[in-house]
């Protein structure tokens, strides 16, 4: 008895992990205590949740993001509605039209499977109401200085890496907007389909994995949350492992999904106008 008791103190006293302790293992316990409690779920509903994300992603991946998809379907809607027509009608116009439908395509599109699948499942398959994927933004407001302080040091790695050719030729996704209303368009649909994908991962699927396994069920959609960056920078795949355990985390401890919409729109949108001012877009004509 008096080793563990010595090993518990030797661990009290090591400044490192009286700062896990401080700074994430309350937290974690905390998750645990407010959340896991078996007869709040069942097998049937975590299957829901498990099968129905890796279709949702499934379907993503091979539709959504598939360029002939993408491109079929602006065709038809510039064609349709006429969209974007004040970028001209000629050949020259129309590659113009087509770039920034393309964007806003995959944007509408992400969001039909991000929202859709959640908003089908939590209600008819598992009874619950759809303020449990976080909707409320009562905890965020609480706990602003918290995503306020996450943003400082990504906005500065952010610029630095800014100047590297990689970041440069990957951002913006609407690689070079007509005019300034252009981009504002295609950064309106961008930032949804941020707040679709927090709904989706940060909401749908942790709501029943946290009546099991309590903070765990962050490592569950950490896996695919990373995944879907493969194709981004590597810094920036990598880095989505930290920010989406942080960011998974502090959704279960607020309640609230909209401090990852915050984050995610904040840092894609500088990430964005760094990307651009590098390239000099700002001073032009």
């Amino acid at each position: 008895m008096p080793r563990p008791a010595v090993a518990t103190t030797a661990a009290a006293a090591n400044p490192l992990a009286r700062l896990w302790e401080w700074a994430i293992g309350r937290q974690l316990k905390a998750v645990d205590a407010e959340y896991i409690d078996p007869k709040k779920t069942t097998d049937g509903k975590i299957l829901w949740v498990v099968y129905s994300s890796c279709m949702a992603l499934y379907l993503l991946n091979y539709i959504v993001l598939d360029w002939d998809v993408q491109h079929a379907v602006s065709s038809w809607l510039i064609e349709r509605f006429d969209l974007f027509s004040s970028m001209g009608r000629g050949e020259e116009g129309l590659r113009l039209r087509l770039a920034l439908a393309m964007r806003v395509t995959w944007s509408l599109g992400c969001m039909v499977f991000y929202l859709g699948v959640p908003f089908l499942v939590v209600p008819l398959v598992l009874k619950r109401k759809l303020s449990t994927l976080g909707l409320s933004p009562r905890g965020f407001f609480r706990h602003l200085w918290i995503y306020a302080l996450l943003f400082l040091p990504v906005g500065v790695c952010v610029w630095i890496v800014s100047y590297q050719q990689a970041f440069q030729s990957t951002y913006p996704f609407y690689r070079n907007p007509a005019t300034l209303a252009h981009l504002l368009v295609w950064e309106l649909f961008y930032g949804m389909q941020f707040f679709s994908l927090e709904v989706f991962f940060r909401g749908f699927m942790l709501t029943e994995l946290k009546h099991r396994w309590g903070w765990r069920a962050v490592l569950f959609m950490m896996t695919p949350y990373c995944m879907i960056h493969f194709s981004k920078p590597a810094l920036e795949a990598l880095g989505a492992v930290i920010a989406g355990s942080v960011l998974g985390v502090l959704a279960l401890r607020t309640k609230s999904i909209w401090g990852g919409v915050a984050i995610h729109v904040s840092v894609a949108w500088w990430m964005d106008i760094a990307s651009l001012i590098q390239r000099g877009w700002f001073s032009k004509g």
